[in-house]
């Protein structure tokens, strides 16, 4: 299993999917009062997206096992706090799933704009690893 996940092509195709899924998760968050439901395309479009994170982590499990040593820490300290957001972004949801209130709604959306920052700023500091996949 670990060797289809660890395929070039997958790969590259993973992250621009997961480019893409930002993008139509953060667009659809903010355009419908039915984002609360979990039929609404923001909450389905999300856990699509949700899904393709898992596999992204999937792909990068062998660095992620050595994440939480502290050399590698300092190294990867955007990474490090990606995780860290992705984690409590799960949390979110769970205390979503767990009762739909106003306060739910209000947690989940400051996390998910951390969660944001974060994808964009690990996004940005892998550009380059991203073009030489591509370039390969």
């Amino acid at each position: 299993m670990n060797k289809i996940f660890s395929k070039q092509f997958l790969k590259v195709t993973i992250d621009i999917l997961l480019v893409i899924g930002f993008f139509v998760s953060v667009l659809f968050s903010r355009h419908s009062e039915y984002n609360a439901s979990w039929g609404s395309f923001h909450c389905i479009a999300s856990m699509i997206w949700y899904v393709l994170i898992l596999v992204h982590i999937g792909q990068h499990w062998r660095m992620l096992k050595v994440l939480w040593k502290w050399k590698v820490i300092k190294r990867n300290i955007f990474t490090t706090m990606t995780v860290i957001v992705f984690i409590l972004m799960t949390i979110s949801v769970i205390l979503f799933i767990a009762k739909i209130n106003v306060q739910s709604i209000h947690v989940h959306h400051i996390i998910a704009h951390l969660f944001w920052v974060m994808i964009i700023i690990h996004a940005i500091t892998k550009v380059k690893r991203f073009v030489r996949l591509i370039k390969k």
